[in-house]
């Protein structure tokens, strides 16, 4: 008997000691799960972070490309460090080149483990690159119904956007049209609502546009006046200083004439986009023009390599 109860004692002594082995291997797989889990999901979601910082930032600094690369990385380290990439400075190149121009920015970052701690695993590295390119927009939703000859433009000069039907000059599109276009329609009111808000549309290099005959110097005014005054900026916006999303710039068609009837341009097709800062719309009847100063702008809008760059640039994000 008492040998029975000391075989007995032997065994469960056995089972106790097997059962702390396996509860210790068991422990050490849960924190290695633990780790895997916790911790790589931790290096995802900061790869995710650093990956949408080099995103903005490469957009950032793009927009200020060609004329101005110098400024363009220092655009982009700005964007990238507000947005989280402070563990190792931001690498940036800006590249610049005739029509397109590139900027690429790559930025990595340490991650601090917390479970992983256990196994001799303390940080771990994510790296993220992202470059975005500026090129001559090939479409724009928005535009003014006005339009523009193609022509060499000069930064910070004054261009008569809309004649007057008393113009010195005669009007580009020929007598009885003074630079309007026919954009979803065409009639005073349609007019005055493009010029007021943009047309709603979308317009791209290639397409054939109707002109808009008559002065419609009311609804030309009304609809200037009332871009002017949504100029909240201070100071206000200028040729020389403005905000991108300011009510007085126009995104114009710059067009090359299609259907020409009696001297009359009765059909243009679109060359390019050319942005124009509103400074004033001036005089009434016969006597009324809208002046606008010609500024680089980069939109919203779809751009593509070798189109005709008449100022207006589209930014996006390339491989």
């Amino acid at each position: 008997m008492n040998r029975l109860k000391i075989i007995l004692h032997n065994f469960r002594s056995d089972q106790r000691g097997a059962a702390f082995i396996l509860v210790a291997a068991g422990m050490a797989v849960l924190l290695g799960f633990a780790a895997l889990v916790t911790d790589i999901g931790m290096l995802v979601l900061h790869k995710q972070r650093l990956s949408n910082a080099v995103d903005a930032a490469a957009l950032a600094g793009a927009a200020e490309l060609p004329a101005n690369p110098f400024l363009a990385r220092d655009i982009a380290e700005n964007y990238a460090l507000l947005n989280g990439c402070t563990s190792d400075p931001p690498q940036i190149s800006a590249h610049k080149s005739c029509p397109d121009a590139k900027i690429t920015v790559t930025a990595t970052k340490q991650v601090e483990f917390t479970f992983a701690r256990a196994l001799g695993i303390n940080t771990g590295t994510v790296s993220a690159q992202a470059s975005a390119a500026v090129a001559a927009i090939s479409s724009f939703q928005g535009a003014a119904p006005l339009s523009i000859p193609n022509q060499d433009f000069t930064f910070n000069t004054r261009y008569i956007l809309k004649q007057g039907s008393n113009s010195p000059e005669p009007s580009p599109l020929g007598p009885g049209t003074y630079g309007a276009l026919s954009l979803g329609g065409s009639g005073a009111s349609k007019y005055e609502s493009n010029l007021k808000y943009g047309y709603d549309g979308k317009l791209t290099v290639g397409d054939e546009i109707d002109t808009e005959t008559g002065n419609m110097s009311n609804p030309t005014k009304r609809a200037i006046d009332w871009r002017i005054s949504q100029c909240e900026h201070s100071p206000a916006c200028s040729p020389a200083c403005y905000e991108p999303g300011c009510p007085k710039i126009l995104i114009i068609p710059v067009y090359e004439p299609v259907n020409i009837e009696d001297g009359q341009v009765k059909r243009i097709k679109i060359a390019g986009f050319a942005a124009f800062l509103v400074e004033r719309v001036t005089g009434q009847g016969n006597e009324n023009y809208i002046e606008g100063y010609f500024i680089r702008l980069a939109v919203d809008g779809d751009s593509v390599s070798g189109a005709i760059d008449c100022g207006v640039k589209g930014v996006k994000l390339v491989q």
